[in-house]
């Protein structure tokens, strides 16, 4: 989770100001019991939290304070702190300079008023959905030496991070691929162009090299975009419902 900055372009699309919807954005991440990350005023400090209770006739929203104490001053001394959380993949978030702590039977809350204006980033490749190990993610990136395998560790529907082992080959930032095939479980098998962003080395746990690009799709077909995302919601969906 992190801090969004938008442009004032931007603003007109992603920012929400009626109060019945920002009351009715707030209780949906309440009830799904999202992660919410609270940020302290360098935006660099942060405490993973939830929403408890939203209070829309008294004016305030309560979330769960954390087990640092020394982080949960902090936050208290701020002059203005950021809130930050997901729900059904999109980017929720809004900020408040007056945090203070409140009592909810006998557990000790953090209260903050709720915004006037709330961020509901909905660019569909923002969420990142990290792959399962188990059940593995497979793409076969088409080098000019031949079909390069990989394995995808996050998709979204901007582009994937994959992960191979530099006898299997190396790609460079800047490479463009196309012909690509990725294979979704449970989804099917589709192709692909691929645009490599970044590089480096990541050394496993067991000592073995590897190495990970960062890569953009280009030219993403509707069908194959609709695929990922319904991928991606399915994914995320069972996961909520074998942890929740």
């Amino acid at each position: 989770m992190k801090i969004e900055l938008i442009s004032t372009e931007d603003r007109g699309r992603y920012l929400v100001s009626h109060t019945a919807e920002i009351e009715r954005i707030l209780r949906e991440v309440m009830d799904d019991k999202n992660i919410v990350s609270l940020y302290g005023g360098n935006g660099k400090q942060f405490l993973l939290s939830t929403l408890v209770a939203v209070e829309a006739e008294k004016g305030y929203v309560l979330l769960e304070q954390g087990v640092d104490e020394a982080m949960n001053a902090l936050l208290l001394n701020s002059k203005e702190c950021v809130c930050a959380s997901t729900h059904d993949q999109v980017h929720v978030q809004f900020s408040c300079t007056k945090i203070e702590s409140a009592s909810l039977g006998q557990e000790v809350m953090f209260r903050v008023p709720i915004p006037k204006e709330l961020l509901r980033l909905q660019r569909r490749e923002y969420y990142r959905l990290v792959t399962s190990v188990i059940n593995p993610v497979k793409c076969l990136i088409n080098t000019g030496a031949g079909l390069m395998e990989t394995v995808v560790v996050d998709i979204s529907i901007g582009g994937v991070g994959v992960l191979a082992y530099p006898e299997d080959g190396r790609l460079e930032a800047g490479e463009t691929f196309h012909g690509c095939r990725i294979t979704l479980p449970g989804t099917g098998e589709f192709a692909v162009g691929l645009n490599v962003s970044t590089t480096f080395e990541i050394t496993l746990k067991n000592g073995r090299l590897t190495h990970r690009a960062g890569c953009q799709f280009i030219d993403l077909p509707p069908s194959v975009e609709t695929a990922i995302q319904r991928y991606i919601i399915q994914v995320d969906r069972e996961r909520r419902a074998r942890y929740g």
